[in-house]
């Protein structure tokens, strides 16, 4: 009986996932910033993780200020990333950012400079500030040398 609850919790968020996900082989900026997320269909935590992006409202609304795009880093095909367009298969993706577990969580400002990098999952909290000190840049609020002190003034160290 559980295994059909989180089935079908899975599959629910899976529909409304589609909002918050780009399942988009080109990874772009398009002017927002962009997460990468390294999943494997055999982690848990990336499910979670998939889950809190859909049912935190204050995740779910940040996350549409970026380009969520999810590498299954069990299915290698070739991905398109940045302003430059660089071919990139998923293993050289994943090798390319020391991305070895999962999840493993890249995130960048709209310009392409790699903000922050979390190997594992991170906690709505964690996320929620992250992702906010992204948006505080693109509003001209922060500097990218203020993210340390950012973090620490937000219980994140």
């Amino acid at each position: 009986m559980k295994k059909i609850v989180l089935g079908l919790i899975l599959f629910i968020s899976s529909i409304f996932a589609a909002d918050v996900f780009n399942d988009s082989t080109k990874i772009v900026a398009d002017n927002k910033g962009v997460m990468i997320i390294f999943e494997s269909k055999t982690c848990p935590y990336c499910d979670i993780l998939k889950k809190d992006f859909v049912e935190n409202k204050e995740m779910n609304s940040l996350a549409k200020e970026f380009n969520i795009h999810l590498v299954n880093i069990d299915q290698e095909k070739e991905y398109v990333i940045g302003e430059k367009k660089k071919k990139m298969m998923t293993t050289a993706l994943r090798m390319g950012f020391a991305a070895k577990g999962t999840p493993n969580i890249l995130i960048f400002d709209k310009h392409w400079n790699r903000i922050f990098q979390v190997p594992g999952y991170a906690h709505p909290a964690q996320m929620i500030t992250f992702m906010k000190f992204v948006k505080g840049l693109h509003d001209g609020k922060y500097d990218t040398k203020d993210w340390r002190k950012f973090l620490n003034d937000n219980g994140v160290s």
